[in-house]
């Protein structure tokens, strides 16, 4: 019975083993073979890439949320696949894009950031929040973060992040949704600058 290095599990020969050298050779061979290969697949790039909103994004008085566009590529990685390679997410056509479609299965890591305006007291907003969305839907929630302290004095903005795990396959798509609760009322909220990264945690 070979032993292993505890590492890599690569196979030696110890003694009492039956003396057969092309075997173990073989079996190190390949053993190391295949050590060097998922190291070199762990080397890879990785799919990833950041998306920014620009454009101060409204949600009217009579709806309570809304989906954020985007209109800036801070990155967009190309990961090599079988066949050729291609962008993490499919980029940006528009101004008014809304939902990233990712290139490759996997389990991705999703961070959404947004800078929430502050409202007024008599604006009787109870709180603010941010969602991922995933083919549209936040039915269940993937990641949701809010805040109920939304009049602070001296601030005009105030940062709701969001962040999640999520097993996504190439064609689903991914976003971020403003939601609003009010107590009374129908002010309008803005949200302005925004990022959202996606990070595929999937090695092969």
């Amino acid at each position: 019975m070979p032993g292993f290095t505890p590492n890599f599990l690569l196979p030696y020969s110890v003694p009492g083993d039956p003396a057969n050298v092309p075997a173990a050779l073989q079996n190190l061979a390949e053993a190391v073979e295949s050590t060097v290969s998922f190291l070199s697949e762990s080397a890879r790039p990785r799919a990833m890439a950041q998306f920014l909103g620009t454009i101060t994004n409204t949600i009217p008085g009579t709806a309570l949320s809304g989906t954020f566009t985007w209109q800036l590529t801070d990155f967009n990685t190309f990961a090599p696949t079988v066949t050729e390679p291609m962008p993490a997410v499919q980029p940006i056509n528009d101004a008014a894009t809304t939902a990233l479609t990712v290139n490759h299965d996997g389990f991705w890591f999703i961070f959404g950031t947004v800078q929430a305006q502050t409202t007024a007291p008599a604006a009787n907003i109870d709180e603010l929040a941010v969602e991922l969305l995933k083919n549209g839907s936040a039915t269940p929630p993937w990641s949701r973060s809010g805040s109920h302290d939304t009049t602070t004095a001296g601030v005009s903005t105030f940062t709701l992040d969001v962040a999640a795990g999520i097993p996504l396959l190439a064609g689903d798509t991914v976003g971020l949704r403003g939601l609003v609760r009010r107590s009374a009322g129908a002010a309008a909220v803005s949200f302005g600058s925004r990022s959202i990264t996606l990070l595929r945690m999937t090695l092969s």
